[in-house]
């Protein structure tokens, strides 16, 4: 049996902050709490190793406008990988580059600038390129 060695990942070893604030809907008011967390069905290298999303660290999150960064924990070990936008967790997708598997997300998708409704959502594909995940082409649905 071979054993399964992740790729190196790139950038500098970070602490992955804890985040918890509230998001907001277009009125302002509070409709719930995120903070940081592990994407427990998430696997992008393989191994197993946690990928850990992070809300901003700001008050009054928009949920239009709601995003996070991604992180894969190697031990005490965090390495930003991606900053996304969704309005919930990666989902994985079938293909691997340079040995760290595509995910995608899903977006809120504003009708217009000069408007507060929604045109509906939105589905891209993240693919590493060796540094950061880079997200392709948004399918409106």
């Amino acid at each position: 049996m071979t054993e399964h060695h992740p790729p190196p990942l790139p950038g500098p070893c970070v602490p992955i902050p804890y985040v918890r604030t509230p998001v907001r809907d277009a009125d302002g008011y509070s409709r719930w709490i995120v903070e940081t967390h592990v994407v427990p069905h998430l696997d992008l290298d393989g191994a197993g190793s946690p990928v850990v999303l992070v809300p901003p660290e700001r008050e009054a999150v928009n949920l239009e406008a709601m995003y996070w960064r991604l992180f894969v924990q190697r031990g005490d070990c965090g390495h930003e990988l991606a900053t996304v936008p969704g309005i919930s967790d990666p989902e994985p997708e079938a293909g691997v580059r340079r040995g760290l598997r595509d995910f995608s997300v899903v977006e809120s998708l504003p009708a217009d600038q000069d408007d507060d409704t929604l045109a509906g959502i939105g589905v891209t594909v993240y693919c590493f390129d060796g540094r950061r995940y880079v997200g392709g082409e948004t399918d409106i649905r």
